[in-house]
């Protein structure tokens, strides 16, 4: 098997919401599709959540960036990205739908946007997931943790406490590990402003190397 090429592994039907092919009995079988990762293997490396300027969110988005460690290719297809509010009052899951494949040592930017309409500094646009049972588009909150999961297994996990409305939450040390980003203390507000005229609001580092903290 290349290091690319996802695992495909049979599971009932109605067991596990999101990539299961639709079935009229629950005792048929159809394959979940799982990024060939283990605990570590993919980290997060920079988010960018709700922004208090509405024209910001418009151009730049909310999104989640994700650094390969592997040491090898990886096709993200079947990644989960789940997001739990600390209060318990909200959870949302976000799926990646199609093959993304990302080098060893690259960034993937998975975004809050249409994939056919996603703007040109993300990878992938997770738009419709993530909605409200009401059906209304949910935020990628400030108190709450994120997860990676790749067929059950938890790949990493990152707390949201110091999620900023100006700017991205960063993490400030290369290259990013999945146990320095567990340290709150490596992580600190990127909020440089954009060179770019034509671009609204505070961009981050979206796919490339974050600032070092101060």
């Amino acid at each position: 098997m290349y290091a690319h090429e996802p695992v495909r592994r049979g599971l009932h039907i109605g067991g596990v919401v999101g990539l299961l092919l639709a079935g009229g009995c629950g005792r048929e079988q159809a394959d979940e599709i799982c990024p060939p990762v283990g605990v570590g293997d993919l980290v997060v490396s920079e988010i960018r959540g709700s922004q208090a300027d509405a024209n910001s969110n418009l151009d730049q988005g909310q999104w989640i960036e994700l650094y390969n460690a592997s040491g090898g290719e990886v096709d993200l297809h079947g990644l989960h990205l789940r997001f739990v509010r600390l209060d318990g009052s909200g959870e949302g899951r976000v799926i990646v739908r199609r093959s993304l494949v990302v080098a060893a040592g690259d960034r993937a930017v998975l975004s809050f946007f249409g994939d056919d309409v996603r703007p040109v500094h993300t990878d992938y646009g997770w738009f419709p997931d993530f909605l409200t049972s009401s059906g209304t588009a949910q935020s990628i909150h400030g108190s709450g943790v994120i997860d990676v999961v790749a067929c059950d297994l938890r790949i990493d996990r990152v707390r949201t406490d110091g999620l900023p409305t100006a700017g991205t939450w960063a993490l400030g040390v290369e290259p990013p590990d999945a146990t320095t980003n567990d340290d709150p203390a490596a992580w600190c507000v990127d909020a440089t402003d954009d060179a770019d005229p034509t671009t609204i609001g505070l961009p981050g580092t979206p796919g490339a190397s974050n600032p070092p903290c101060p």
